[in-house]
C-alpha cells in the first residue's frame, strides 16, 4: 500500500502545472520583452486536475492549484498588465499561444503516451514589449 501512495505521489509531482512571468531588456534599444505562460492538465478535456496558480493575491501558499481552471487566456492577460502597470509602462504588440494536446504527455520523459481524452494538457502564453 505505501507503494501505492509513493507512486501517486510521484504521478502528482509530475503532472502539476506552471505559471511562469519573466522579463528581459533587450540591450539594442532597452525595450522590456515580457512572457506570462501557464499550464495545466485536465480529465477529459473538461474537469481541471492541476495547473499553475495564476492568482496574485500576495500569499501564494502553492505555486500549483487543484481542481481549478487558471489555464485561461483572461488570467495570463490580467497577470502581465497588472505586473506592466506595477512597473509603470504599457504593455504592447501582445503575441498569444494556444497548446493543446489530447494525448498524455510526460513533461521529464519527452514522450506521449496514446490514452486519448483521458488526461489533457493545455497551454496559454502571451507575450510582448513593455515601453
Amino acid at each position: 500500500m505505501r507503494f501505492f501512495y509513493a507512486c501517486a505521489i510521484a504521478v502528482t509531482m509530475c503532472l502539476t502545472g506552471c505559471f511562469s512571468l519573466d522579463t528581459a531588456v533587450l540591450e539594442v534599444d532597452g525595450r522590456e520583452h515580457i512572457v506570462a505562460s501557464n499550464y495545466g492538465w485536465s480529465l477529459f478535456n473538461c474537469i481541471p486536475l492541476f495547473c499553475g496558480n495564476a492568482n496574485d493575491d500576495g500569499k501564494r501558499v502553492s505555486p500549483w492549484a487543484f481542481f481549478r481552471d487558471d489555464v485561461t487566456m483572461e488570467k495570463v492577460q490580467s497577470r502581465l498588465l497588472e505586473h506592466a502597470k506595477s512597473e509603470g509602462k504599457d504593455a504592447e504588440e501582445l503575441v498569444f499561444h494556444n497548446y493543446d494536446s489530447v494525448l498524455m504527455w510526460i513533461p521529464m520523459a519527452g514522450i506521449s503516451l496514446p490514452i486519448p481524452y483521458l488526461v489533457c494538457y493545455k497551454e496559454v502564453q502571451l507575450s510582448g514589449v513593455l515601453k
